[in-house]
């Protein structure tokens, strides 16, 4: 029975640390399930089994990546893609699409002779086109040669027509484009990739055309080693495809060798964030690079060449390399187990230099648009088929899409999620569990709310300041987690009759009770001479305040019952308050493990500064003694922070009519609470105000540490720390000089003359913290040149 009473008691103790754990562990099993599953279906027809509430976080995922864009805003694409398109403009002047192909072929040699980069084709050709005016000339050269074979001495001027129409004859729309391709191998030829279910409505076009698609088709994976390549099935590449795509006119393949796949992948809400890199063909078997990155190759006037890790057995992306062998210095990424690279879209198509297809044809455009550039060739006309939903638009014709992940390719400006990103999420999620555990049951219920939002905005301040870099983590189930755990914890609070929480409640009430009696006593010479002063106000004074605090208080008390953690402080309080005493203090308070006291009231004490440096020492003289003690009986030996400050301050009974303290209120009480904490920061255990320092200077062993602006005050004060009583001498005297030079350096920033200093004080004193620590920090300005407005101020953000 033992060991399960304990284990029954250990369990109601941790009751809220269980329940947000268990919660925050379920949300990261759904978040590992949600991660591994593609937010795309792997083949063509988008068919996916997925679970409804699977589908459904995905398209919240989505959604919040939507509003990460809007919120980042637009940005420059890259100087170099610009979109030729088929708009109003280009109708108006030759119609509706589609053109005459011979239109096409005439707008690419406008390009090629203009010193186009790249030319991407966002349109495919994979129907022959009878040409009937080709038909009539070629109908005329006949009868012409008919004429001529019964005519004994034909004129020469028939031999130019003849000529003529024999050229008219054989350039057919389609030769026409053809040869366009041949003059301009920098152009890529768009296609579509079908699923099995249109196997048989292009099973005579495969039939026919597949045998020149083979050769273009990527079926070795480069190895580590230039030269060096892997065989491997690709049914076992994780990748998007379909059966085969449908191939342009054979005289069109073998006219220019370069395809690119413009084929969709939206997620399940219509949205196209993705692209699918590559597409895996079980047809003809093989790879084919999607159109953004056949163009950017084209661009660099090299190959594509996919990325594949032999330990995972996947590609994870795409590099170019040039005919000579050398790779180009750049990387097309791919996520860890995902075929579908994110895009990071600059902005709306309006972001996009464009110019009309109508121009190019025309020759009415300025070559120096397009010289140099890749250009993406596409369909924008209000009506046609490829409108598609972005995350900045819910109509945008196709071709910008393909724009802005080429775009990424060329600025090498990726959304990726690194490997990282997932244990970090799960990381935040039980982290946050834990804090709201630990922290919610403790507060009021504003500060519970209060809380939530600030973890909320946090985690989403985070969230967006890595997506505006490229990084993209998970926004909803890491939020979702910390609200549910959040409320969880809240309503078990609420709901809640432990009869242990009840016991310390009345054991706290208890201590408070007898605490708050026993600082009575410590003004009752004062209330016996004069009993008018037990009404409430008081007055204003130059006094000198003192507080002191266990470092590591919070997690020692954890460990102990609540019979253990009374014994133990006051063990701790008791000679700590026979300090302040001796020292002529008077005890305002304790506040759980912490010691607030003054000197100069209720009776006038002139060298207040001094007696309370005094006590300040006498408490470090006995910790000794005290964590000898707590040695031996298995507890840690715990260390104190002390924090001095002198000045002006309100003192009297303050409360009311039948219940009040002796006690101090001011500027200065603040400061010296601040001072207090401030010695975690230095890694000092004694600190003391400038205003201290001067009434005691002379008297006492202190250094001068620094300028601070302390939480709540906009004034920076002189900070220093307090060593032993009387002047300092010998090494002390000169260790604290070098110290003190040292800072002067810093806040003039010579932070190599400060180094000199700090180290000449660290040979005197080795190990000293605070000189350690402006050593860092001078390491961290070295690299990181502070602005004109740095002042070396260190200010303290928390209490």
């Amino acid at each position: 029975m033992a060991p399960h009473f304990r284990m029954k008691t250990l369990l109601s103790r941790l009751r809220f640390e269980a329940l947000a754990l268990g919660l925050a562990l379920l949300f990261c099993v759904m978040h590992l399930w949600v991660d591994s599953s593609p937010a795309v279906g792997l083949r063509v027809d988008g068919n996916s089994q997925d679970s409804v509430i699977l589908r459904a976080l995905h398209v919240f995922e989505g959604k919040a990546t939507d509003l990460q864009f809007r919120l980042r805003g637009s940005r420059a694409p890259h100087p170099d893609v610009l979109v030729t398109a088929v708009d109003e403009k280009s109708a108006q002047k030759y119609g509706l699409w589609p053109w005459p192909r011979q239109l096409i072929a005439r707008a690419i040699d406008r390009l090629r002779e203009a010193g186009v980069g790249a030319i991407g084709l966002d349109m495919t050709f994979t129907d022959e086109v009878h040409d009937e005016a080709a038909q009539a000339y070629a109908e005329a050269l006949t009868a012409l040669d008919k004429a001529l074979a019964e005519s004994p001495e034909p004129p020469p001027a028939l031999a130019s027509l003849r000529e003529d129409l024999q050229k008219r004859s054989v350039l057919s729309g389609d030769a026409a484009l053809a040869a366009a391709f041949v003059r301009a191998p920098q152009v890529v030829q768009g296609v579509i990739v079908y699923p099995e279910t249109q196997r048989a409505e292009f099973a005579q076009q495969a039939a026919e055309r597949e045998p020149a698609l083979e050769p273009l088709l990527l079926r070795r994976l480069p190895g580590a080693v230039p030269g060096s390549s892997y065989e491997l099935d690709l049914d076992k590449l994780v990748t998007w495809g379909g059966h085969s795509i449908q191939v342009p006119l054979p005289a069109f393949v073998q006219a220019g060798k370069r395809l690119g796949h413009f084929s969709m992948a939206p997620d399940i809400d219509g949205t196209a964030r993705r692209v699918p890199l590559f597409a895996l063909l079980t047809g003809p078997r093989g790879l084919i690079p999607v159109l953004e990155l056949q163009t950017a190759a084209a661009y660099f006037g090299s190959e594509v060449e996919p990325v594949f890790d032999p330990d995972l057995g996947q590609i994870t992306g795409a590099r170019l390399r040039r005919p000579d062998g050398k790779l180009l210095p750049l990387q097309v990424p791919l996520p860890l187990d995902d075929p579908f690279a994110l895009i990071n879209y600059p902005g709306p198509s309006t972001r996009f230099p464009t110019l009309s297809l109508s121009d190019v044809v025309d020759g009415t455009f300025d070559p120096a648009t397009v010289r140099g550039k890749a250009v993406l060739v596409g369909v924008t006309l209000i009506g046609n088929f490829d409108q598609r939903v972005t995350p900045f638009n819910e109509f945008e014709p196709g071709v910008y899409i393909h724009a802005a992940y080429l775009s990424n390719i060329l600025a090498q400006d990726f959304l990726t999620r690194p490997v990282p990103a997932r244990p970090l999420e799960m990381m935040f999620m039980l982290g946050a569990a834990l804090l709201l555990a630990r922290l919610l049951p403790r507060v009021r219920f504003a500060w519970k709310l209060g809380t939530v939002a600030l973890l909320v905005a946090a985690w989403f301040a985070v969230d967006q300041f890595l997506f505006t870099r490229g990084v993209q983590v998970a926004t909803v189930l890491p939020l979702v987690s910390l609200v549910t755990s959040a409320f969880a914890v809240i309503f078990l609070g609420y709901f809640s009759a432990d009869a242990e929480k009840t016991r310390l409640h009345a054991e706290k009430a208890r201590l408070r009770e007898t605490f708050q009696y026993y600082l009575d006593a410590s003004v009752m010479e004062q209330v016996l001479k004069h009993p008018e002063k037990l009404k409430l106000g008081g007055e204003r004074k130059e006094l000198t305040v003192l507080f002191s605090d266990i470092r590591g208080f919070t997690t020692l008390s954890e460990r102990m019952s609540p019979e253990q953690l009374v014994s133990f402080i006051n063990q701790y309080l008791t000679p700590m308050t026979d300090v302040v005493f001796a020292n002529g203090g008077t005890l305002d308070k304790y506040i759980g493990d912490a010691i607030m006291c003054f000197w100069g009231a209720p009776v006038d004490q002139p060298d207040h500064a001094l007696r309370a440096c005094s006590a300040a020492l006498g408490f470090l003289e006995k910790l000794p003694e005290l964590q000898a003690h707590w040695r031996a009986v298995g507890l840690p030996e715990v260390d104190i922070g002390v924090g001095i400050s002198s000045g002006m301050m309100n003192v009297g009974h303050m409360g009311t009519e039948n219940r009040f303290n002796y006690t101090v209120m001011g500027d200065a009480v603040n400061l010296a609470s601040r001072l207090e904490g401030l010695n975690k920061v230095y890694d000092t255990r004694i600190l003391i105000s400038a205003d201290t320092y001067a009434q005691t200077r002379g008297q006492v062993s202190a250094r001068r540490l620094g300028v601070v602006r302390v939480k709540g005050k906009r004034a920076p004060t002189d900070v220093y720390e307090l060593r032993a009583l009387g002047a300092p001498t010998g090494k002390d005297a000169q260790a604290i000089e070098s110290f003190e030079a040292g800072v002067a350096r810093f806040l003039a920033r010579d932070f190599s003359g400060a180094e000199t200093h700090f180290r000449q004080a660290l040979s005197l004193w080795p190990e000293d913290g605070p000189s350690l620590r402006y050593l860092e920090e001078i390491n961290t300005l070295k690299w990181n040149r502070p602005g004109p407005d740095w002042d070396g101020v260190f200010t303290a953000t928390t209490k």
